[in-house]
């Protein structure tokens, strides 16, 4: 996947980024909270390894489904840390849910907290959360990270008809109706 490819899948031209020595602590494509940012429409392998190297394991990613980014979620409570971990686990193609997530860390009603520390998901598609579905299924989408995710879902070949809940969207701004 070349970089115009990515720009068009991601539907941005710049990356926001954080690392710290243990890996990657923050990742978008929305906004500029990173400590740098990456503008892929003048990106040149070799000039910057830090940009090639999130630009290359995003490629990656995009084309497998994995990537061999290292993550930093020190800043994370350890119940979030778990659940990311075990996220971080799920393989291309697979689906579970928050309550799937719950029940494997021992906290079968802890549904909800696995919502909520999945929605603080800090490296966006690194960390593929967009394989945590909630049991009601997915909201219609057109943009942000519930139209991400639709992305993701259907580049690993899932049906959205068939993922999809009886319910719209209703988050601010990415509401289709």
């Amino acid at each position: 996947m070349n970089i115009v490819e990515i720009i068009d899948f991601l539907e941005t031209t710049t990356l926001s980024i954080t690392f710290s020595p243990k890996g990657l602590k923050y990742l978008s494509s929305k906004g500029n909270q990173g400590t740098k940012l990456v503008d892929l429409k003048s990106f040149r392998q070799r000039e910057d390894w830090i940009a090639d190297l999130v630009i290359s394991e995003t490629a990656k990613f995009l084309e497998t489904g994995k990537h061999s980014m290292p993550l930093d979620f020190s800043d994370f409570t350890e119940f979030q840390q778990k659940v990311f971990n075990n996220v971080s686990k799920i393989r291309p193609g697979y689906l579970t849910t928050y309550k799937g997530i719950a029940e494997l860390l021992g906290k079968p009603g802890a549904a909800q907290a696995v919502g909520n520390a999945i929605a603080k998901n800090p490296v966006a598609y690194f960390l593929p959360t967009h394989r945590v579905l909630p049991q009601k299924g997915i909201g219609i989408c057109k943009r942000g990270a519930g139209h991400l995710r639709e992305k993701l879902l259907l580049l690993e070949g899932h049906d959205l008809t068939q993922l999809r809940g009886n319910y719209t969207c209703t988050r601010k701004k990415c509401c289709m109706e």
